[in-house]
């Protein structure tokens, strides 16, 4: 185990005499502003910049700097989070703002299940008309960027309306600067889908001349993203964070300098937080919280969902000894029990509250899978002097647990024993240790284009075509500018998709990807509406403790619980089940794809293409059989290639996380890796740009 401590940070505060009057006005008594919050302000007001990028340190108020615009001047904004537990965050602290800032703008925060429940509820006869209520209401409305895509892509609306009726009625017209909060986790998909839209939205508000804002937060922005911008033509404006942080345990000078991030001692070990936490509960968790009660609170953030439950349900007994608490934030927990987890003495969670999620504790333990995963995980700690509850912390300690190869790349390469660091240089040290992400750059020629040809196709319709003329013709300019697409041939392999494989088509045109493998879940742990979930089959499948449902059945349990109506589509998901924990050990599964596979051609082999009779195979479960009776007859999209996964993912270079699986043919006894849905489009482009042989004679030229 090695140690190093990071020193404290401080963040440059801007004068008052550099303040617009405006903004002086409307600053609450007592506060100052950090040179960061004012620079992004006056970049966003200025006029001279359409997108600015904030990369301030995590902690130091960036959110703050996004919403300035809207408290001082009451400048209609749209604000989008990658996760629901963030948007939920900000939710939370915007009264707050509003209310120290005396503003006076009506705010909402609108997800796929709020459009759910207002269908549901009658409040709107569909989804269409629930976001249009929504976003003709609220000055301020919180989001994610799946509605922002959708929007932008017309999704919501239906043949017989006008495709621009809420993308230029109520996107456009309505909101003045659009917000991406913790974007630099997405990935080339995404960026383009984004991209994408920012064209969009500009061309389109420049009929009535209007010139809109986005605001990206993120402490590193990526180069892909910038790039396309650039290409684009719009004027970006980067605030740059240096010079405007001392590290320091020598508190400067109050009147300059703001403290942000306190002094943290960081332990690294090589073990899965699993055996960490066996091998340390005794000596080292249970110590940290009796000697610092009752200023001790922690967080366990954790890979997968399985590890966290696993892990909950030994610590709840032990620490319910000590009189603390434990509780979960996974994609699985509800939404009472992820409220009640930020109340907890230990949280225990999951990517859905590593992304910019605001914790009050002075304890953490963390897996991590990339530099940015291990720095936005950190970052979650030392932004607080107390726990929220009235006690204060005395220190705050962290035990990043890391693969082998990143501890032997960080001691003593880049890194002492013992050592003290500023924040800067441990982030510095561990995107060095760490693989780079995997861009996935050719996708916006291959797959990314779909995108661009169905606005471009969309914006031809009769209802709004003559509306549209210049803007049509500014695209197809920009799309190649921008992307090197040529829109013609776009248009016609689009179309073509669309009449013969739709559903390929469609996974194109979706944002994050589609879930074909999404199953319905009555959890037993829970009560009430908490008990209806869904979930992702496979994780389910290799972990969890199952019991099979019909269709049917499940549809009865869920209408019976939500006054006879149906919240999402039953029939779509991929199975039904009674969930009750998480087993001790992971599963093996294995597809069972029901074709010759070893026949297929260089145009089959490593390429897109929609499959049925496709099987799971799982050891030692007793729902298979109905499972895949109901699988086989369903259509996914899906890659498959010829060379075992685990290979596969070490030649091509693919994230860790990334999604690939085992499958075998039962009619040749053929085997390989297997893809679905986004990650069988991306696995085709990484096959295309390392030139790789799948197999079979199939080379990818």
């Amino acid at each position: 185990m090695f140690k190093v401590t990071t020193l404290p940070v401080y963040s440059k505060l801007a004068q008052t005499d550099s303040l617009p009057v405006q903004v002086r006005e409307r600053l609450p008594k007592g506060w100052q502003l950090s040179e960061h919050q004012l620079e992004t302000y006056l970049a966003l007001t200025s006029g001279e910049y359409d997108v600015v990028f904030n990369t301030a340190m995590t902690g130091d108020g960036k959110s703050l700097a996004a919403y300035m615009p809207a408290l001082v001047n009451g400048t209609p904004l749209l604000a989008m989070y990658p996760t629901n537990e963030l948007s939920r965050d900000q939710e939370l602290q915007l009264p707050a703002m509003r209310s120290n800032w005396q503003a006076r703008f009506d705010f909402s925060r609108v997800t796929a299940a709020r459009l759910e429940e207002m269908v549901r509820t009658a409040q709107a006869g569909r989804k269409a008309l629930a976001l249009e209520r929504v976003l003709s209401n609220q000055e301020v409305v919180l989001t994610n960027p799946d509605i922002f895509h959708y929007i932008a892509q017309f999704y919501y609306t239906r043949y017989e309306d006008a495709p621009d009726r809420i993308f230029g009625r109520r996107l456009v017209e309505g909101f003045d600067q659009f917000i991406f909060d913790e974007f630099h986790i997405f990935e080339t998909p995404q960026v383009v889908s984004v991209v994408n839209a920012l064209l969009l939205i500009r061309e389109v508000s420049r009929l009535d001349r209007q010139r809109k804002r986005f605001l990206f937060l993120s402490a590193t922005p990526g180069e892909l993203l910038t790039g396309y911008l650039q290409q684009a033509g719009f004027e970006l404006h980067l605030v740059d964070p240096t010079g405007r942080y001392q590290h320091t345990r020598h508190a400067p000078d109050a009147i300059h300098w703001r403290p942000i991030i306190r002094e943290t001692d960081i332990f690294f070990a090589t073990q899965t937080v699993e055996e960490w936490m066996e091998a340390n509960l005794q000596d080292v968790v249970l110590p940290f919280f009796r000697e610092n009660r009752p200023g001790a609170k922690g967080a366990i953030i954790v890979n997968s969902v399985a590890t966290a439950y696993r892990l909950a349900g030994w610590l709840k007994p032990i620490l319910g000894a000590e009189g603390l608490t434990v509780e979960l934030n996974t994609g699985l927990t509800s939404e009472e029990l992820k409220k009640a987890s930020r109340e907890s003495d230990l949280l225990i969670g999951t990517s859905t509250v590593d992304v910019g999620v605001d914790f009050h504790i002075n304890f953490l333990i963390f897996e991590s899978r990339g530099a940015g995963t291990f720095l936005q995980r950190l970052g979650r700690l030392g932004r607080h002097v107390d726990d929220g509850r009235g006690h204060s912390f005395e220190l705050f300690q962290a035990h990043a647990l890391v693969p082998n190869f990143v501890g032997e790349r960080l001691f003593p390469v880049r890194l002492a024993d013992q050592g003290e660091y500023t924040r800067e240089e441990l982030a510095a040290a561990i995107r060095d240790v760490y693989p780079p992400p995997t861009q996935f750059a050719p996708y916006v020629q291959e797959w990314g284009r779909l995108q661009c040809a169905h606005v471009f196709y969309s914006l031809a319709r009769p209802t709004v075509k003559d509306n549209y003329l210049q803007v049509r013709k500014n695209l197809h300019s920009l799309y190649w500018r921008t992307f090197r697409i040529n829109v013609n041939q776009a248009v016609n392999d689009y179309k073509a998709l669309r009449q013969d494989r739709q559903l390929l088509a469609k996974e194109a045109q979706s944002f994050r990807g589609s879930s074909p493998l999404q199953c319905g879940v009555v959890d037993q742990n829970e009560n009430g509406r908490s008990q209806i979930k869904r979930y992702n089959l496979l994780t389910l499948a290799a972990n969890a403790n199952l019991a099979w449902l019909e269709r049917d059945e499940y549809a009865a349990l869920v209408r019976q619980l939500f006054d006879g109506l149906l919240p999402f589509p039953v029939e779509e998901l991929a199975g039904w089940f009674h969930f009750y924990g998480f087993a001790s050990e992971r599963r093996k599964i294995l597809f069972r794809v029901n074709h010759p596979i070893s026949t297929w051609s260089a145009e089959e082999l490593g390429t897109p293409q929609i499959l049925s009779r496709i099987r799971l195979d799982v050891d030692g479960v007793d729902w298979l059989n109905p499972l895949n009776r109901h699988l086989e007859r369903r259509n996914f999209v899906v890659t498959l290639c010829l060379t075992p996964p685990h290979e596969l993912r070490y030649r091509l270079r693919l994230p860790p996380l990334f999604e690939l699986y085992e499958f075998q043919s039962p009619v040749d006894s053929s085997s390989g890796a297997i893809a679905f849905a986004r990650q069988a489009l991306l696995l085709h482009v990484a096959l295309q740009s390392g030139r790789f042989d799948c197999g079979g004679g199939a080379m990818i030229v």
